[in-house]
């Protein structure tokens, strides 16, 4: 004879439903506060840059960033200029350069975009021929996130003022 064991109902406990997303909402937010919180002051840090301090919001995510774009942190790329796409193979995107304000010579340079036909996955400024542009990298490679930016005077202006001397 066999017999069959009858399933145990266990009582629905709302309390611990609630302690789950008690939990995830404090995860939540601490990681969003440990995102921008720059200074640990409890200030979050906004990524939006105005044209008249030297640029535009690097659009996306700023966690997807290893730097956030400002004028300080532009001085830390080791190649800036403007220019103009003039070819794109792959991920190799040549420019005519009109004005280098640091680390390089002439009037062309090919750099590597890992993005294919955008400086930043989720829509910067377009590589196509044709495409005036600020652009700062290292290594070889344009950065997005505001360091690649459509041309604007201002900010051209804003960008030799910070990479002079």
């Amino acid at each position: 004879m066999t017999t069959t064991e009858t399933p145990v109902r266990r009582p629905f406990r709302p309390w611990l439903v609630a302690a789950a997303a008690a939990a995830a909402a404090i995860v939540a937010v601490g990681g969003a506060v440990a995102l921008t919180d720059d200074d640990g002051d409890g200030q979050a840090v906004t990524t939006t840059i105005p044209a008249d301090d030297g640029g535009i919001s690097p659009g996306g995510s700023s966690a997807s960033c290893v730097e956030t774009y400002d004028l300080q942190t532009l001085a830390n790329r080791e190649t800036a200029f403007a220019g103009t796409v003039t070819s794109v193979t792959g991920d190799q995107v040549t420019f005519e350069v009109e004005e280098w304000f640091r680390g390089g010579e002439g009037g062309e340079v090919t750099l590597t975009s890992s993005t294919g036909g955008a400086i930043t996955p989720d829509g910067g400024p377009a590589l196509e021929p044709g495409a005036h542009l600020l652009v700062a990298g290292d290594g070889g490679f344009a950065w997005g996130c505001g360091f690649s930016q459509p041309y604007d005077e201002a900010v051209a202006a804003a960008w030799a003022d910070a990479l002079s001397g």
